[in-house]
């Protein structure tokens, strides 16, 4: 059984950001194994696995891995994954834990600050996600939301590509965070090859329950919870809970979480 790196990598990645320093988060999950291995047809939010889409991931994991010096992935703790994904790359992966990101029972106090840091960051903020997380907009200060379907955008990925890469200017660096399932790691990959100075944190379906109050994976904390820890650090703004955001939640119950 493979080991995780020994460090508090929610801490490193909120020091990166205050200090400005590059750095990259990836999580490569069931998803991405099985589709880089061609077994199935899809994943449990219905993004399809395709050959294009497989070779892309490949690509992206292994240039991650070996060529981009401050790069974690959380790996799906399984140790077939881990072996295969270790047998794409020259490297040793610096591999942390899946949920680096996401509330869980671990490091909950790191993981409020390192929230507390993106919202407070002074760098521009960019965020590729699915258009139900509209109100992460208001909760980390993003200048500009990138939407993208909710599954299977990886079909017109170029275009979403030129999107992110007109919002971003060569002398400047950014928080470039992603909820945007499979393709997100490779969209990471080509932003890492141009502007390699950026930090890319990936942030998965971390923020899904508070902002659409809509479970997507089964487990998490209830909303209320969230809501609590939330508010404690300072995070909620006080227009959080605007009627203008009701859309949010009734989409929600059929779009996210389609799988449970």
């Amino acid at each position: 059984m493979y080991k995780f790196i020994k460090m508090d990598i929610t801490t490193i990645i909120t020091e990166a950001i205050e200090k400005h320093t590059p750095i990259s988060f990836s999580k490569y999950g069931d998803g991405e194994y099985y589709c880089s291995n061609s077994m199935g047809i899809r994943n449990c939010d219905h993004d399809n696995y395709t050959e294009t889409k497989k070779i892309a991931l490949i690509e992206s994991f292994k240039y991650m891995v070996d060529n981009m010096n401050n790069t974690y992935i959380g790996l799906w703790p399984d140790s077939i994954q881990h072996h295969f994904w270790q047998n794409l790359v020259n490297n040793h992966i610096k591999s942390v834990k899946y949920h680096t990101l996401l509330l869980d029972n671990d490091s909950i106090p790191q993981k409020l600050a390192l929230y507390k840091a993106i919202k407070d960051s002074s760098l521009k903020k960019i965020y590729i996600c699915n258009h139900l997380l509209v109100k992460a907009e208001i909760l980390f200060n993003i200048d500009h939301m990138v939407y993208v379907p909710l599954k299977n955008w990886f079909d017109n990925f170029h275009i979403y590509l030129e999107q992110v890469k007109s919002l971003i200017k060569s002398d400047q660096q950014y928080i470039i965070m992603t909820s945007a399932g499979m393709a997100a790691k490779i969209i990471i990959y080509e932003l890492s090859k141009l502007f390699p100075n950026n930090i890319y944190l990936d942030c998965g379906s971390a923020f899904d329950k508070i902002c659409t109050k809509k479970t997507s994976r089964g487990w998490e904390f209830s909303y209320e919870e969230i809501v609590n820890l939330m508010e404690n650090s300072g995070l909620l703004p006080i227009d959080w809970d605007d009627p203008k955001y009701d859309f949010v939640y009734q989409e929600a119950v059929s779009k996210l979480g389609i799988h449970l």
